[in-house]
This record gives structure tokens, C-alpha cells and sequence, in this order.
């Protein structure tokens, strides 16, 4: 059965092979054009970080857009535009398309959260863009918050999600992985939590991670909320390696085949593979 699949988080854009190789496909990206139809991947949230790019930002920024003005013309597929980190808008960037999901802060510091690494709470700043988000119809993703800033934006009861984070149970992961108390948080708030292909954060020793441990944290997370609960976000071409039997956006039928293999049921992997994203973002598709 082709399962159609939502990936809440890609790194794509910023890949600078993408303006080439994104519709012909070719070697140097997780994710093309010709690997997402052949996997059915029916939705494709692409985001933009300019944080890590250091004196370069507003090139990144423009690379980002340029090629999602390019890419989203594809047929077969829709495209989502995102914010990882919310620094443009704190640059007063315009902002030319509408982002589905948006995290205030990438790993580090500004004007509105603290990141991964720091113990900065989340400012009055960020308490207000926020609730901007919430009313232009974008999702927050907490993805990168600290776990001090993300504890202060669930106290304001928002629905959030998490695109691209683990079970900090199963593997800390930098503490860039969810503790069980903010999953469950996340959960009842209608939230979901896209499992991620990051190595680092599905096994202590990055070596050991397989699809298996990607099955692993899915389990774990449907277990301590349900199953409607959890997704995938990739986080494809935003990591060098990969975990063992996955190799980019071509990988999605192993990975299905793997959850058949642990005996999920039909409509518990149609769940994971993208029918609780849809649901989240409210986006029409194909719920059979």
C-alpha cells in the first residue's frame, strides 16, 4: 500500500545543490523532485534557518526564498514554507510567503526565546509573536526551545507541535529530545510530535541508530499520549549522516515496511505517515 506521507521538516532550501538538482534529481540532496513522488510524499514542509549561517545571513535568507518560489511550483506535491527561528521577522524581512509552522529560535538566543544550550526563558517578546503566530494561522513548533522557554510557552496554552524532536527517555540527544512531561503536554494540546532521522538524537551512540530506533521513539511517544499523537519530520538534508537502511527522501517505503513489520495496523501507520499532520495543520488530503 503507498502511504501518503507528510515530512514536517526539511532543510532543503538552503542546500546550495538545490536550485540544480531539486527537479532532476542528483547525489548531493536527501530530497529531490523524483525521490518524493516515487515515496508518495503528498506534503513537504521546507524551512529556512539563517542563524547558523554567521555573516551571512541575509544571503541565506534570500537563498532560502528563491528557491522555494522555484520549488513550489511542482506538481504532484505540496510544499510548505517555514521558519526555524524567527530572526527574520526580529530583521523586519519581508516575508513573501505565509509559513505553516514556525519555532521562535533556532539553537541559540534572541529577542524571543531561549535555545538549546542556554537557560534564557521565553521574553515578553516572545510571549507576543507568539500569540501573532497563533492568529495568522502559523503553527509554533518548540523544536528548538530550551527546556526553560518551551515549559513558559506551553503555560500559555497554546496548541504547539514539535517538527523535528525525540523521546529524551530513549536518548537524550543534546537535549534537543522531549522530556515525557512535555510530550504529554504537547499531546493535549492536539499537538504532535514529528519523530526525526538524526542520529545523535535516536541513539546514545549514533552509530547504533537504524530505522528500528525510528520505530523505537514513534512507539514510545504513542505510548505516553497515542498514536495521534506522533508523525515524522526528517530533517533531511539538515544532517551529514543518516540513520542504518535510510539514505534521503527515496527511503520512505523501507521505513513503511518496517512499521508493517512490527504489525501496526493500516490505519495506525496512515496516522503516523501523515494523517495527524494533516489533521494539525488542518490541510485537506488524502485521509484514507
Amino acid at each position: 500500500m503507498n502511504r501518503a506521507i507528510f515530512d514536517a521538516h526539511c532543510d532543503t532550501l538552503l542546500n546550495r545543490s538545490a536550485e540544480k538538482e531539486f527537479f532532476p534529481g542528483g547525489d548531493s540532496l536527501h530530497i529531490d523532485l523524483p525521490s518524493l513522488l516515487s515515496s508518495n510524499v503528498q506534503d513537504q514542509v521546507m524551512a529556512v534557518c539563517i542563524k547558523p549561517a554567521v555573516g551571512r545571513e541575509k544571503e541565506a535568507w534570500q537563498l532560502g526564498l528563491s528557491n522555494f518560489e522555484k520549488f513550489r511550483s511542482a506538481q504532484g506535491i505540496k510544499l510548505h514554507f517555514a521558519l526555524e527561528g524567527c530572526d527574520a521577522i526580529a530583521e523586519g524581512w519581508e516575508l513573501p510567503f505565509h509559513p505553516i509552522v514556525a519555532s521562535l529560535t533556532w539553537n541559540g538566543d534572541n529577542a524571543y526565546a531561549g535555545g538549546i544550550g542556554s537557560d534564557m526563558d521565553l521574553t515578553d517578546m516572545g510571549q507576543k509573536l507568539a500569540k501573532r503566530l497563533i492568529n495568522d494561522n502559523t503553527a509554533i513548533d518548540v523544536s528548538h526551545l530550551n527546556d526553560r522557554s518551551r515549559k513558559s510557552l506551553l503555560k500559555l496554552g497554546f496548541p504547539v507541535c514539535a517538527t523535528h524532536c525525540n523521546a529524551r527517555k530513549l536518548c537524550t540527544g543534546f537535549n534537543r529530545n522531549l522530556p515525557d512531561d512535555d510530550i504529554i503536554e504537547i499531546a493535549k494540546r492536539g499537538g504532535v510530535i514529528g519523530v526525526t532521522f538524526v542520529p545523535d538524537f535516536l541513539e546514545e551512540k549514533a552509530s547504533f541508530a537504524s530505522i528500528e530506533s525510528v520505530i523505537n521513539h514513534l512507539e514510545y511517544i504513542a505510548e505516553k499520549t497515542s498514536i495521534s499523537s506522533v508523525g515524522f519530520g526528517s530533517d533531511f538534508d539538515g544532517v551529514k549522516d543518516l540513520p542504518d537502511g535510510i539514505s534521503g527522501a527515496g527511503s520512505w517505503p523501507q521505513i513503511i515496511y518496517a512499521l508493517e513489520n512490527r504489525g501496526w495496523s493500516n490505519e495506525d501507520i496512515n496516522k503516523v505517515a501523515g494523517n495527524n499532520w494533516r489533521r494539525f495543520f488542518k490541510i485537506q488530503g488524502d485521509l484514507s
